[in-house]
C-alpha cells in the first residue's frame, strides 16, 4: 500500500512539473503580453483568412509585434479613442474633413483601430469587419475619402498629430516610426480623392 500511495505522490509531482514546464513554454514562445491582449478579441477579431479565403481560427499569438506591444486592436481603439482622435478634431482644418460622414465617429475608430491592428502584425481583419452597428468596414482607402478632397498638407499634419500623441500616451519611438510608416502607406488613396 505504501508502494502505490508514493506511485500517486510521483506522478502528481510530474503532472505539477509538466503543468509548470507548459506555462513557461508558452511565456518564452508566444510571450504571455499578446496572449493577454488577444483574450478579450471577439472570434472574428482572432480568426484571419487564409488563400481559400475561409475563415481559419489564429493558433499561434505573436508577440513580437508593434500590434501586440500597443495592446492588440484593444489597445489601439483606446489610444485612438481617448487620445488621438479628441487632438485630430481640436485642429479645426481637421475636423472640418470630418463633416458629413456616413459613420459615426465610434465606427470610424472601430474600423480604423482594426487596420491599424492587423497592418501592424496583430490578428485583426484588414476590412471587411461588420461592427455590432452593423456598418462594414471598407479597406479601399480611395472609396472611404471620395470626394473628400484631402490635400497632402492636411494629411501630414494629421500623421503628426497622431505620432504627438502616441508619444504623450507612452509610445516608443520605434513603434511610433512603425505606426507612421503604416499611416504614410495610406497617403496615395487619402490624398485629393
Amino acid at each position: 500500500m505504501v508502494f502505490v500511495q508514493s506511485k500517486q505522490h510521483h506522478v502528481a509531482e510530474w503532472v505539477k512539473y509538466l503543468v509548470i514546464a507548459l506555462m513557461y513554454g508558452l511565456v518564452a514562445i508566444d510571450g504571455i503580453s499578446s496572449a493577454l491582449a488577444d483574450s478579450g478579441k471577439t472570434p472574428t477579431q482572432q480568426t484571419e483568412i487564409n488563400e481559400n479565403n475561409d475563415s481559419v481560427p489564429r493558433l499561434v499569438v505573436e508577440s513580437d509585434t508593434v500590434a501586440a506591444r500597443l495592446g492588440g486592436y484593444h489597445g489601439i481603439l483606446a489610444f485612438l479613442h481617448n487620445f488621438a482622435v479628441p487632438a485630430l478634431l481640436a485642429d479645426s482644418e481637421i475636423a472640418s474633413f470630418f463633416g458629413n460622414l456616413t459613420q459615426t465617429p465610434a465606427e470610424i475608430e472601430q474600423c480604423l483601430a482594426m487596420m491599424l491592428d492587423h497592418d501592424l502584425g496583430g490578428s485583426s481583419r484588414h476590412s471587411g469587419a461588420t461592427l455590432e452597428s452593423g456598418h462594414r468596414c471598407r479597406g479601399s482607402m480611395p472609396k472611404i475619402h471620395q470626394g473628400r478632397n484631402i490635400p497632402d498638407e492636411v494629411i501630414t499634419k494629421f500623421f503628426g498629430i497622431v505620432s504627438q500623441q502616441a508619444e504623450l500616451a507612452g509610445v516608443s519611438q520605434f513603434d511610433i516610426k512603425a505606426i507612421a510608416k503604416v499611416l504614410e502607406r495610406s497617403r496615395p488613396g487619402i490624398r485629393n480623392k
